[in-house]
């Protein structure tokens, strides 16, 4: 029997306690926030990291949000079982197969999130970017750092990196080439301006 077909529930909505009731009623607008982010982040994954505008002088990458949607049956099931709920329908075939898709997609991302980040990296060094970590807010949790020229890649501090960021995707956003002596005046000014 398909979950969208439904088999009626003994336990009707209307018989659940005022708390239940809330917490199904937060449940699905949770799992719809879930389920948007996911898609948001998956899209702006593709569209910046896996299909980037080459015309870009910086390239600020995060490889994991590409394979997002292979998470995405967790929010949906679980909204489709919520939903069967309100509407007194028995959902717990679509909690099981909740929990068999949810395995099959942490595999399936872990997998991509390795495959893609390989052929990430690889395209952007086809296109001539040069990796630069002197850019990046700490090792593991901020986003890898290319560039297109790779004399910007200059050693600096962790409290200038938000600014030397901003600037740099202002000069994508207005399509001006960055230059070296530019970028070393703005990290100056930056540093006397934090009195470092």
């Amino acid at each position: 029997m398909s979950i969208l077909e439904g088999e009626k529930s003994n336990e009707k909505f209307s018989d659940l306690n005022f708390t239940t009731k809330c917490w199904l009623f937060f449940g699905l607008i949770f799992m719809t926030c879930i389920a948007i982010l996911l898609l948001y982040g998956a899209n702006k994954g593709m569209n910046e990291h896996v299909f980037f505008s080459t015309d870009s002088y910086y390239v600020s990458e995060v490889g994991i949000q590409a394979p997002a949607f292979f998470l995405l049956p967790f929010p949906l099931l679980m909204m489709i079982g919520i939903i069967q709920k309100l509407f007194n329908y028995k959902n717990e075939k679509t909690f099981l197969l909740m929990i068999k898709s949810t395995l099959a997609g942490i595999v399936l991302y872990f997998i991509s999130s390795i495959a893609l980040s390989f052929y990430i990296e690889a395209n952007l060094k086809n296109h001539g970017y040069t990796y630069c970590s002197w850019y990046k807010f700490s090792p593991t949790r901020s986003p890898d750092v290319w560039l297109k020229n790779s004399e910007l890649c200059l050693k600096v501090h962790h409290y200038v990196v938000p600014d030397v960021k901003e600037w740099f995707e202002w000069h994508n956003e207005q399509g001006i080439e960055p230059q070296l002596d530019e970028l070393k005046a703005f990290i100056a000014k930056t540093n006397k301006e934090q009195g470092r």
